[in-house]
């Protein structure tokens, strides 16, 4: 995952989410959880939903959505990673990682729309990255 990949990604998302109506905070992350590229969309706390929900997309290259579901009967478990992993994360849906031969490489983050709606602008983007040459999801 390189910067031009990210920006890329950030361009879809944010297209996918325009057309459902929803100015939308996006960030990409390496798959150490690293910030490539974030965009802020309308909310001030945009940019550290979406980096948290990327972060946390990457550390455990699943998505977020699955990772709450996972979580569930374990809620404080999600609450202690915010202080583990360095920069905090995000325990909502909108974090897809990001696969090249099967090695997660990254992730996307998104915020601004309910989590479900967050969940599918990231999933899409990502897919409809993979399709034009980008990176494997």
């Amino acid at each position: 995952m390189d910067v031009e990949q990210a920006l890329e990604l950030v361009h879809q998302a944010r297209a996918i989410g325009a057309d459902r109506g929803i100015n939308a905070t996006v960030a990409v992350h390496d798959d150490a959880g690293h910030p490539l590229v974030v965009v802020r969309g309308k909310r001030w706390h945009g940019p550290y939903m979406a980096m948290g929900k990327a972060r946390l997309a990457a550390a455990f290259a699943k998505p977020t959505k699955d990772l709450v579901d996972q979580w569930a009967d374990r809620p404080l478990f999600g609450t202690s990673l915010v202080e583990i992993i360095p920069g905090g994360v995000t325990v909502n849906p909108g974090g897809v990682p990001l696969f090249a031969a099967g090695v997660c490489v990254g992730a996307i983050g998104v915020g601004g729309g309910s989590p479900q709606v967050d969940h599918e602008i990231a999933a899409a983007a990502a897919e409809q990255f993979h399709r034009s040459g980008g990176t494997e999801i």
